[in-house]
């Protein structure tokens, strides 16, 4: 980097757009120190044409709308940012990156946890968690970028959160539900199909398409997953009888009948499907939770069940071992049969006189 040394004073020179800038580093010792000030300082120039204020004057609501959600845009698939944000807008308003602490965090924390939604409920821990992870991100991008040199989230822990369901559709419960899909809700009958025979996320099933369909080698093809990684989920019977049925000439598997755009929500059907089949509590994802419980119960291994449903960390398929319960209750029978049995035998028999 253009950056020199005079009377013991670190210097950088650079010619822009024809115009050349000289300018004095006073607090730099050495020439890794000059030439990290030169790129702050060039850093500035860029900033000062762009109207992005430094991180001493720039509130982190503005460098949030400017910088943060801009990378959010073009690197997340939902839009989860921008609505974690409001409440974080809300919250801090004007105030720069220095001018929060690990103390306003935690206060922000207190109050969202303590707040209620919209329709009166209580605020999940989850959401709370999801919200200052926001935070941090957009913290770490500002540290990155030069905005701020510290992030205080860092040294706020999240909350504790309790929300692992174990609910799964028992078999009678299927049939209700699949009775439940007709009329305008029939376009549920195979995405419910398929979710519970190959575990997918709800946003994998929606946006299938063809070209991600090897019916041949019976394999469906996820690019775009949670995770981040592709998969492979294998095709069975079921789902692929119902695959069968649908139209090929249309690029999208599921298309919303009214719009003719691919299907991106199911949740109001679902609902209605539920209560028209008398079933309670019950999620589309508790259908991805259901493959993996019938995964378990069938005798599949962990590392299968995680390799189906994309699992990063097996810890996540630990949670469905309460499908091998009834096998678990069952050998402990057995054991105590045997162990009643040989008592018998051995009580039957003459003890000899030692």
């Amino acid at each position: 980097m253009p950056v020199y040394k005079r009377n013991n004073k670190w210097w950088f020179s650079k010619t822009i757009n024809g115009k050349r800038l000289r300018k004095a580093l006073p607090t730099a010792r050495t020439k890794a120190q000059a030439e990290e000030a030169e790129r702050k300082e060039l850093e500035k120039l860029h900033n000062k044409k762009y109207g992005i204020k430094d991180g001493v004057s720039m509130s982190m609501v503005e460098f949030a709308e400017t910088v943060y959600l801009k990378w959010a845009k073009e690197n997340h698939r939902s839009d989860f940012a921008r609505y974690h944000l409001m409440p974080i807008k809300a919250f801090f308003g004007k105030k720069t990156f220095e001018e929060i602490s690990p103390l306003l965090v935690e206060k922000y924390k207190s109050e969202r946890k303590n707040s209620l939604t919209r329709s009166g409920a209580k605020r999940k821990p989850a959401t709370v968690n999801r919200e200052l992870a926001c935070l941090s991100r957009l913290f770490t991008m500002a540290i990155e970028g030069g905005y701020t040199d510290a992030n205080p989230c860092s040294q706020v822990k999240p909350l504790p959160e309790q929300n692992q369901r174990t609910r799964y559709l028992l078999a009678e419960e299927q049939e209700r539900l699949l009775a439940a899909c007709i009329g305008e809700r029939a376009h549920l009958r195979p995405i419910i199909i398929i979710a519970v025979n190959s575990g997918m996320r709800r946003g994998e099933i929606l946006s299938l398409r063809w070209q991600q369909i090897d019916l041949q080698r019976g394999l469906i093809h996820l690019s775009i997953t949670k995770s981040g990684k592709s998969r492979a989920v294998p095709i069975n019977k079921a789902v692929r009888e119902e695959l069968l049925k649908l139209d090929r000439k249309q690029e999208c598997l599921f298309l919303n009948s009214q719009t003719g755009k691919p299907l991106r929500e199911v949740k109001r059907s679902f609902r209605e499907a539920c209560r028209e089949a008398r079933i309670d509590g019950l999620h589309f994802h508790d259908l991805r939770h259901t493959a993996a419980t019938r995964l378990m119960e069938g005798g599949a291994d962990p590392f299968t069940i995680a390799s189906i449903l994309g699992h990063a960390d097996l810890r996540m398929t630990a949670r469905y071992t309460h499908a091998a319960e009834s096998r678990k209750r069952e050998a402990l029978e057995k054991i105590a049969e045997i162990g009643k049995a040989g008592h018998n035998l051995v009580t039957m028999k003459k003890r000899e006189v030692l």
